[in-house]
């Protein structure tokens, strides 16, 4: 698959971002039609190669590499952003590690989901955590898990480390079991998942990059890392539209990435 000039596999494995792949390796298995198949991938220059293992036809290989295409973003144009990121003091300090980098989408919108609410109120590593453990209850510690083997045995949950998200985990797979798309609207009124989790869910797995979520470390680091006294959610996201532009919510990812999750 080509992809842009910036695009940059092992920037993306080394700093981890949310989403797609789980461990430390550019490797992947998922669903296809209720089997696993395993992802194996490679760049060489502006080639993106995917090794598949599994019983995939010609019409399943063009339909993974479509998926795979939109998950990692390979194609997308970030001239504009970079013109922000070299403009701002803080991002400039960080720009050799977000230049080919890239947000990465969930392989599934319902995996988004869950992913998003097991991240509520905690750290980076706590959320991977609980996410590997669902894969391990669930998913023999392979495939994310469908909707339908979490409500088999919700049980397993407890064991999960998701707190008091489980209930919140259930209602989501109760929305998502017997639909093949979303409905933003109805999927708002699940248990738990209200604006906040809708913004991070519009800017990770439908890359609208613009959509900016407000929380306790985006305000600090406006504080310390800024110097700004930001009172309430309008000024912080007044402060980030004027400063990001349409890049306001992936922006905020890189800042919350490189200025906390690897110091």
């Amino acid at each position: 698959m080509p992809v842009s000039d910036d695009f940059n596999l092992s920037n993306i494995i080394r700093f981890k971002p949310f989403f797609f792949f789980f461990g430390d390796a550019p490797v992947r298995t998922v669903l296809y039609k209720g089997k696993p198949v395993l992802l194996e991938f490679f760049q060489d220059g502006s080639y993106l190669g995917m090794k598949i293992d599994g019983d995939v036809d010609s019409e399943g290989v063009e339909i993974l590499k479509e998926r795979v295409s939109y998950c990692l973003g390979i194609n997308e144009e970030f001239s504009d952003f970079y013109t922000i990121v070299r403009d701002d003091k803080v991002l400039n300090s960080h720009y050799d590690s977000i230049y080919g980098n890239r947000l990465l989408s969930a392989f599934s919108d319902f995996e988004a989901a869950i992913c998003i609410i097991c991240s509520q109120n905690v750290s980076f590593r706590q959320y991977k955590a609980m996410v590997g453990k669902i894969v391990d209850a669930y998913g023999g510690g392979v495939t994310f898990p469908e909707p339908s083997r979490i409500l088999a045995h919700p049980e397993k949950l407890s064991g999960c480390g998701v707190g008091y998200r489980d209930k919140f985990i259930v209602d989501m797979c109760k929305y998502f079991r017997f639909r093949d798309k979303i409905d933003l609207m109805r999927m708002s009124e699940v248990l738990g998942f209200g604006p906040y989790s809708m913004d991070i869910f519009r800017l990770f797995q439908l890359r609208e990059y613009e959509y900016f979520y407000v929380d306790r470390l985006i305000k600090k680091i406006f504080r310390d890392d800024y110097g700004v006294e930001l009172l309430n959610d309008f000024e912080v996201r007044s402060f980030a539209k004027k400063r990001f532009g349409k890049f306001a919510g992936l922006s905020e990812v890189y800042l919350q990435k490189f200025l906390c999750d690897n110091r």
